[in-house]
Formats: C-alpha cells, sequence, structure tokens
C-alpha cells in the first residue's frame, strides 16, 4: 500500500508539479508555508533546544491545538524535564500555536507526507515520541516514525458515524496506519468498540475521556473593553461562535427579529473561517444592519460586531448571555460547546454535533445546552432572553457539567511518562 501511495505520488508531481507551484507562489496562504511544510529553515528552529527527551505533538488545526492545551499544561507541570516540539498544519493552528509559546520548546510546521521529507524531518527533529492530537494521519509519516522505532501515540481520538463509514470503505488504506500506533487514546468506549471493528488490537486502546473537558482558563488578555471599542454598546449580548456558510443567514434573520422585542440586544458572530468575514458584513448590510468587523477598529455604534480574529472568542464568550455554536445548524459536525459552558453560559446548538456527540449529548441531559433548529431557533432565543433566571441555571448546568469530567489530561501524562521509559 506505503509503495503504491509514494508511486501515485510521483507520478502527480511529474504531471501537475509545475500547476502546484505556480498556485502556491500566486498564494500567500500557501507560499508562507509550504517552504517550511518542506523541511526549509527546520534545523535553524531547533538548534537551541535543551538537552532532554523530545516529544514531538501534532494538532492539526485550531480545535486540535485547543484540545492540546490541557495536555501541554499538564505535561509542563507534572514533567517540566521534556523537550516539547508542537507542530500543525494550516495557518489558524499555527497562529494559535504562537499562544503556546510558553508551554513548549519550539514550533514547526507539519511536514508534507512525502517520503524524503517526512525522513528529513524524523532525522532532524529526533523525537523519543511523536503524539498526534485527534486526527491527521499520513501514511509515510507514520511508517518514517515506526522505521526510527519511535513510538507514536494517538489521544483524544474519536470516530464519528460519518467516519467510521470512510474507514471501513478504505479499510485497506488506514488499518495499517492505525495498527502503526503504539497506543490510541479515545474519548469514548463507542470510540474503542469501532476501533477494534475495524481490525485495531484492543491492547493498544485506552479509553481515557475527553480532553476538552480539561480545559483551563481561557487566554482573556485584557480583552474586557472589546465590544465597546468595537461600537457594541449593549444591554443583552447573542453570540454566535464558529458558525459556517449557510447559518449567518439564519442568525441576521433571527437577531433582526429579537430586536423587535429588545432593541438594546447585540450580536457578535464569529465565523470559523475568518476570510468570510467579508462576506458576512455585506450579508448583514443587506439586512440592514451596522456591523462591524473587529480588525476595522470602527467605534462608532453597531448592532453586529464580526470577530475576524483568532483567539478573542473566548473574550467574548465570558461576556455573552446566550451562547449559539455553529457548524451545527448545517452539516459540518459543530464546534466545542464547552468553551462557553466554561464561563457557565447557556449553550445552544443545531441538530448536528456529530464531532462532538458526547459532550453535546452530555450538556443536552444535565439541562445545560439545548438543541435548536432553523424553525424553533427564534422561540427558544426568545424565552431564555426573557428569563434571567432560567439562562442563569442553563448556564451553571453547564459549568458544572465541565467541572465534574476533568482529570482526562493527568491520565495522558501517564501513558506519556510510560512511552518515555520504555525508549532507551
Amino acid at each position: 500500500m506505503l509503495v503504491f501511495y509514494n508511486i501515485l505520488q510521483l507520478f502527480a508531481l511529474l504531471l501537475l508539479g509545475p500547476f502546484l507551484a505556480l498556485w502556491v507562489f500566486c498564494s500567500a496562504k500557501y507560499r508562507d508555508r509550504i517552504p517550511g511544510r518542506l523541511g526549509l529553515g527546520l534545523t535553524e528552529s531547533i538548534r537551541n533546544l535543551r538537552p532532554g527527551k523530545r516529544v514531538w505533538i501534532h494538532a492539526l488545526s485550531v480545535g486540535e491545538m485547543a484540545s492540546s492545551l490541557p495536555l501541554l499544561q499538564a505535561l509542563r507541570r507534572e514533567m517540566p524535564e521534556l523537550v516539547i516540539i508542537l507542530s500543525s498544519t494550516t495557518r489558524g493552528g499555527a497562529e494559535y500555536g504562537k499562544r503556546l509559546q510558553n508551554l513548549v520548546d519550539c514550533q514547526v510546521p507539519f511536514p508534507l507526507d512525502f517520503f524524503w521529507v517526512t525522513t528529513a524531518f524524523v532525522k532532524t527533529l529526533h523525537p523519543d515520541l511523536f503524539v498526534l492530537i485527534e486526527t491527521d494521519f499520513w501514511p509515510n509519516l507514520l511508517h518514517c516514525l515506526a522505521r526510527q522505532k519511535v513510538p507514536s501515540l494517538l489521544v483524544n481520538g474519536r470516530i464519528t458515524t460519518k467516519s467510521m463509514a470512510r474507514y471501513q470503505r478504505f479499510r485497506f488504506l488506514f488499518r495499517p496506519l492505525f495498527a502503526s500506533f503504539t497506543k490510541m487514546t479515545m474519548q469514548m468506549a463507542d470510540d474503542s468498540k469501532r476501533l477494534t471493528q475495524l481490525g485495531v488490537s484492543a491492547e493498544k486502546i485506552v479509553v481515557c475521556g475527553n480532553l476538552k473537558y480539561d480545559m483551563p482558563s481561557p487566554f482573556l488578555d485584557e480583552k474586557k473593553t472589546l465590544l465597546s471599542e468595537c461600537g457594541l454598546n449593549k444591554g443583552m449580548l447573542f453570540v454566535a461562535g464558529s458558525t459556517h456558510d449557510g447559518e449567518e443567514s439564519v442568525l441576521f434573520e433571527l437577531f433582526s427579529h429579537l430586536c423587535e422585542l429588545y432593541p438594546a440586544l447585540a450580536m457578535v458572530i464569529a465565523p470559523r473561517s475568518i476570510e468570510r468575514a467579508a462576506e458576512i458584513m455585506a450579508l448583514g448590510k443587506r439586512g440592514g444592519l451596522l456591523c462591524h468587523r473587529r480588525t476595522a477598529n470602527d467605534s462608532s455604534p453597531c448592532h453586529v460586531l464580526i470577530l475576524d480574529t483568532i483567539g478573542e472568542l473566548a473574550s467574548v464568550y465570558q461576556q455573552a448571555d446566550i451562547a449559539f455554536v455553529g457548524g451545527s445548524l448545517v452539516p459540518e459536525g459543530g464546534h466545542n460547546p464547552l468553551e462557553p459552558a466554561f464561563f457557565s453560559k447557556p449553550v445552544l446548538f443545531g441538530p448536528d454535533m456529530s464531532d462532538f456527540a458526547e459532550i453535546s449529548r452530555d450538556l443536552l441531559q444535565a439541562g445545560g445546552a439545548k438543541m435548536v433548529t432553523i424553525e424553533n431557533i427564534y422561540g427558544v432565543t426568545a424565552d431564555l432572553l426573557a428569563d434571567v433566571e432560567k439562562r442563569q441555571e442553563m448556564g451553571r448546568r453547564a459549568g458544572e457539567l465541565l467541572l465534574s469530567h476533568q482529570g482526562t489530561a493527568l491520565r495522558h501524562v501517564t501513558l506519556i511518562r510510560e512511552s518515555l521509559e520504555n525508549v532507551r
């Protein structure tokens, strides 16, 4: 399988190489990152690393970086002697990673999965342990690590119904990838069961819970004046985080109707992809709403703030009266509802929370969240805005649920310590 995979790569490079090079050169999004992902500057990045056992932790993007935060903090606290190398694939992940500099020894790009590139990365970084957060499986890297006898851990793993169907369809591809891991920690017993159905040895699987429940205090910096600085003088605040295309139109219509009842109501929309900010702003203006983008630094009065920055959503959730978690009214799997729950805020989300099935189920059962649809979101939201005690009770239950599930990070630290003890 690996030989066939690399032959396909070589043919693709021969046929499409010039076009891909031109595409990368013309796109700032990729032009800035591809050289690093090919290994350029890697040696310089690690030149001043202190001696000690090296753990290479990889988090694909922003969501996986958020999951890694409790683990990184626990490792720094429990095993301060470790040399931690952090990598990410996306620009958003890299930006988030910059805020973790006090927890890691260095940050590097994630290699493109060409066998000569992954070999160079593994030999240069020389990790004693590779830790993959949740997902981002690449055959050449995992094979290279195994060939160099570097143990690999998958942590905070989950297998949704959708991904299970894909893994079963391409079992010939994923089975050797999963087999290359020394241990795989899964969030739930159901995830463990699905892995064994895919042929993974039960001895490799450990159910440790969800790292996201151990989320530490978010990076708030000093953002208490953020909303007023952007012209959003609010009575009550509705925050929609990590929204996707197809959701903003629903939210703008919802907001317009709610303002008939609560004229002082304000809304913040934080799109999952900040590149969509101009499109969302135009959509709001067509609906007759005064909208500002955070990056515009406009302090004149507005109805809606579009948060087109990375790392400030937690500060806004802290000030919310109601929080809606996006990617859930459209089929995107949802996003982490624990981020507003951390601040004991009532949480709303749509029907598709498949990427956070356990957490969303627990929040619903605890009474800390409500599932909404396009048809009933107005009624549910209006009801909560009208009843401050109901909002506070929902928020309290959400916060208590989060606290009751903590401890996952320490279980992962124990596993990492045991893995490193077996490394010479």
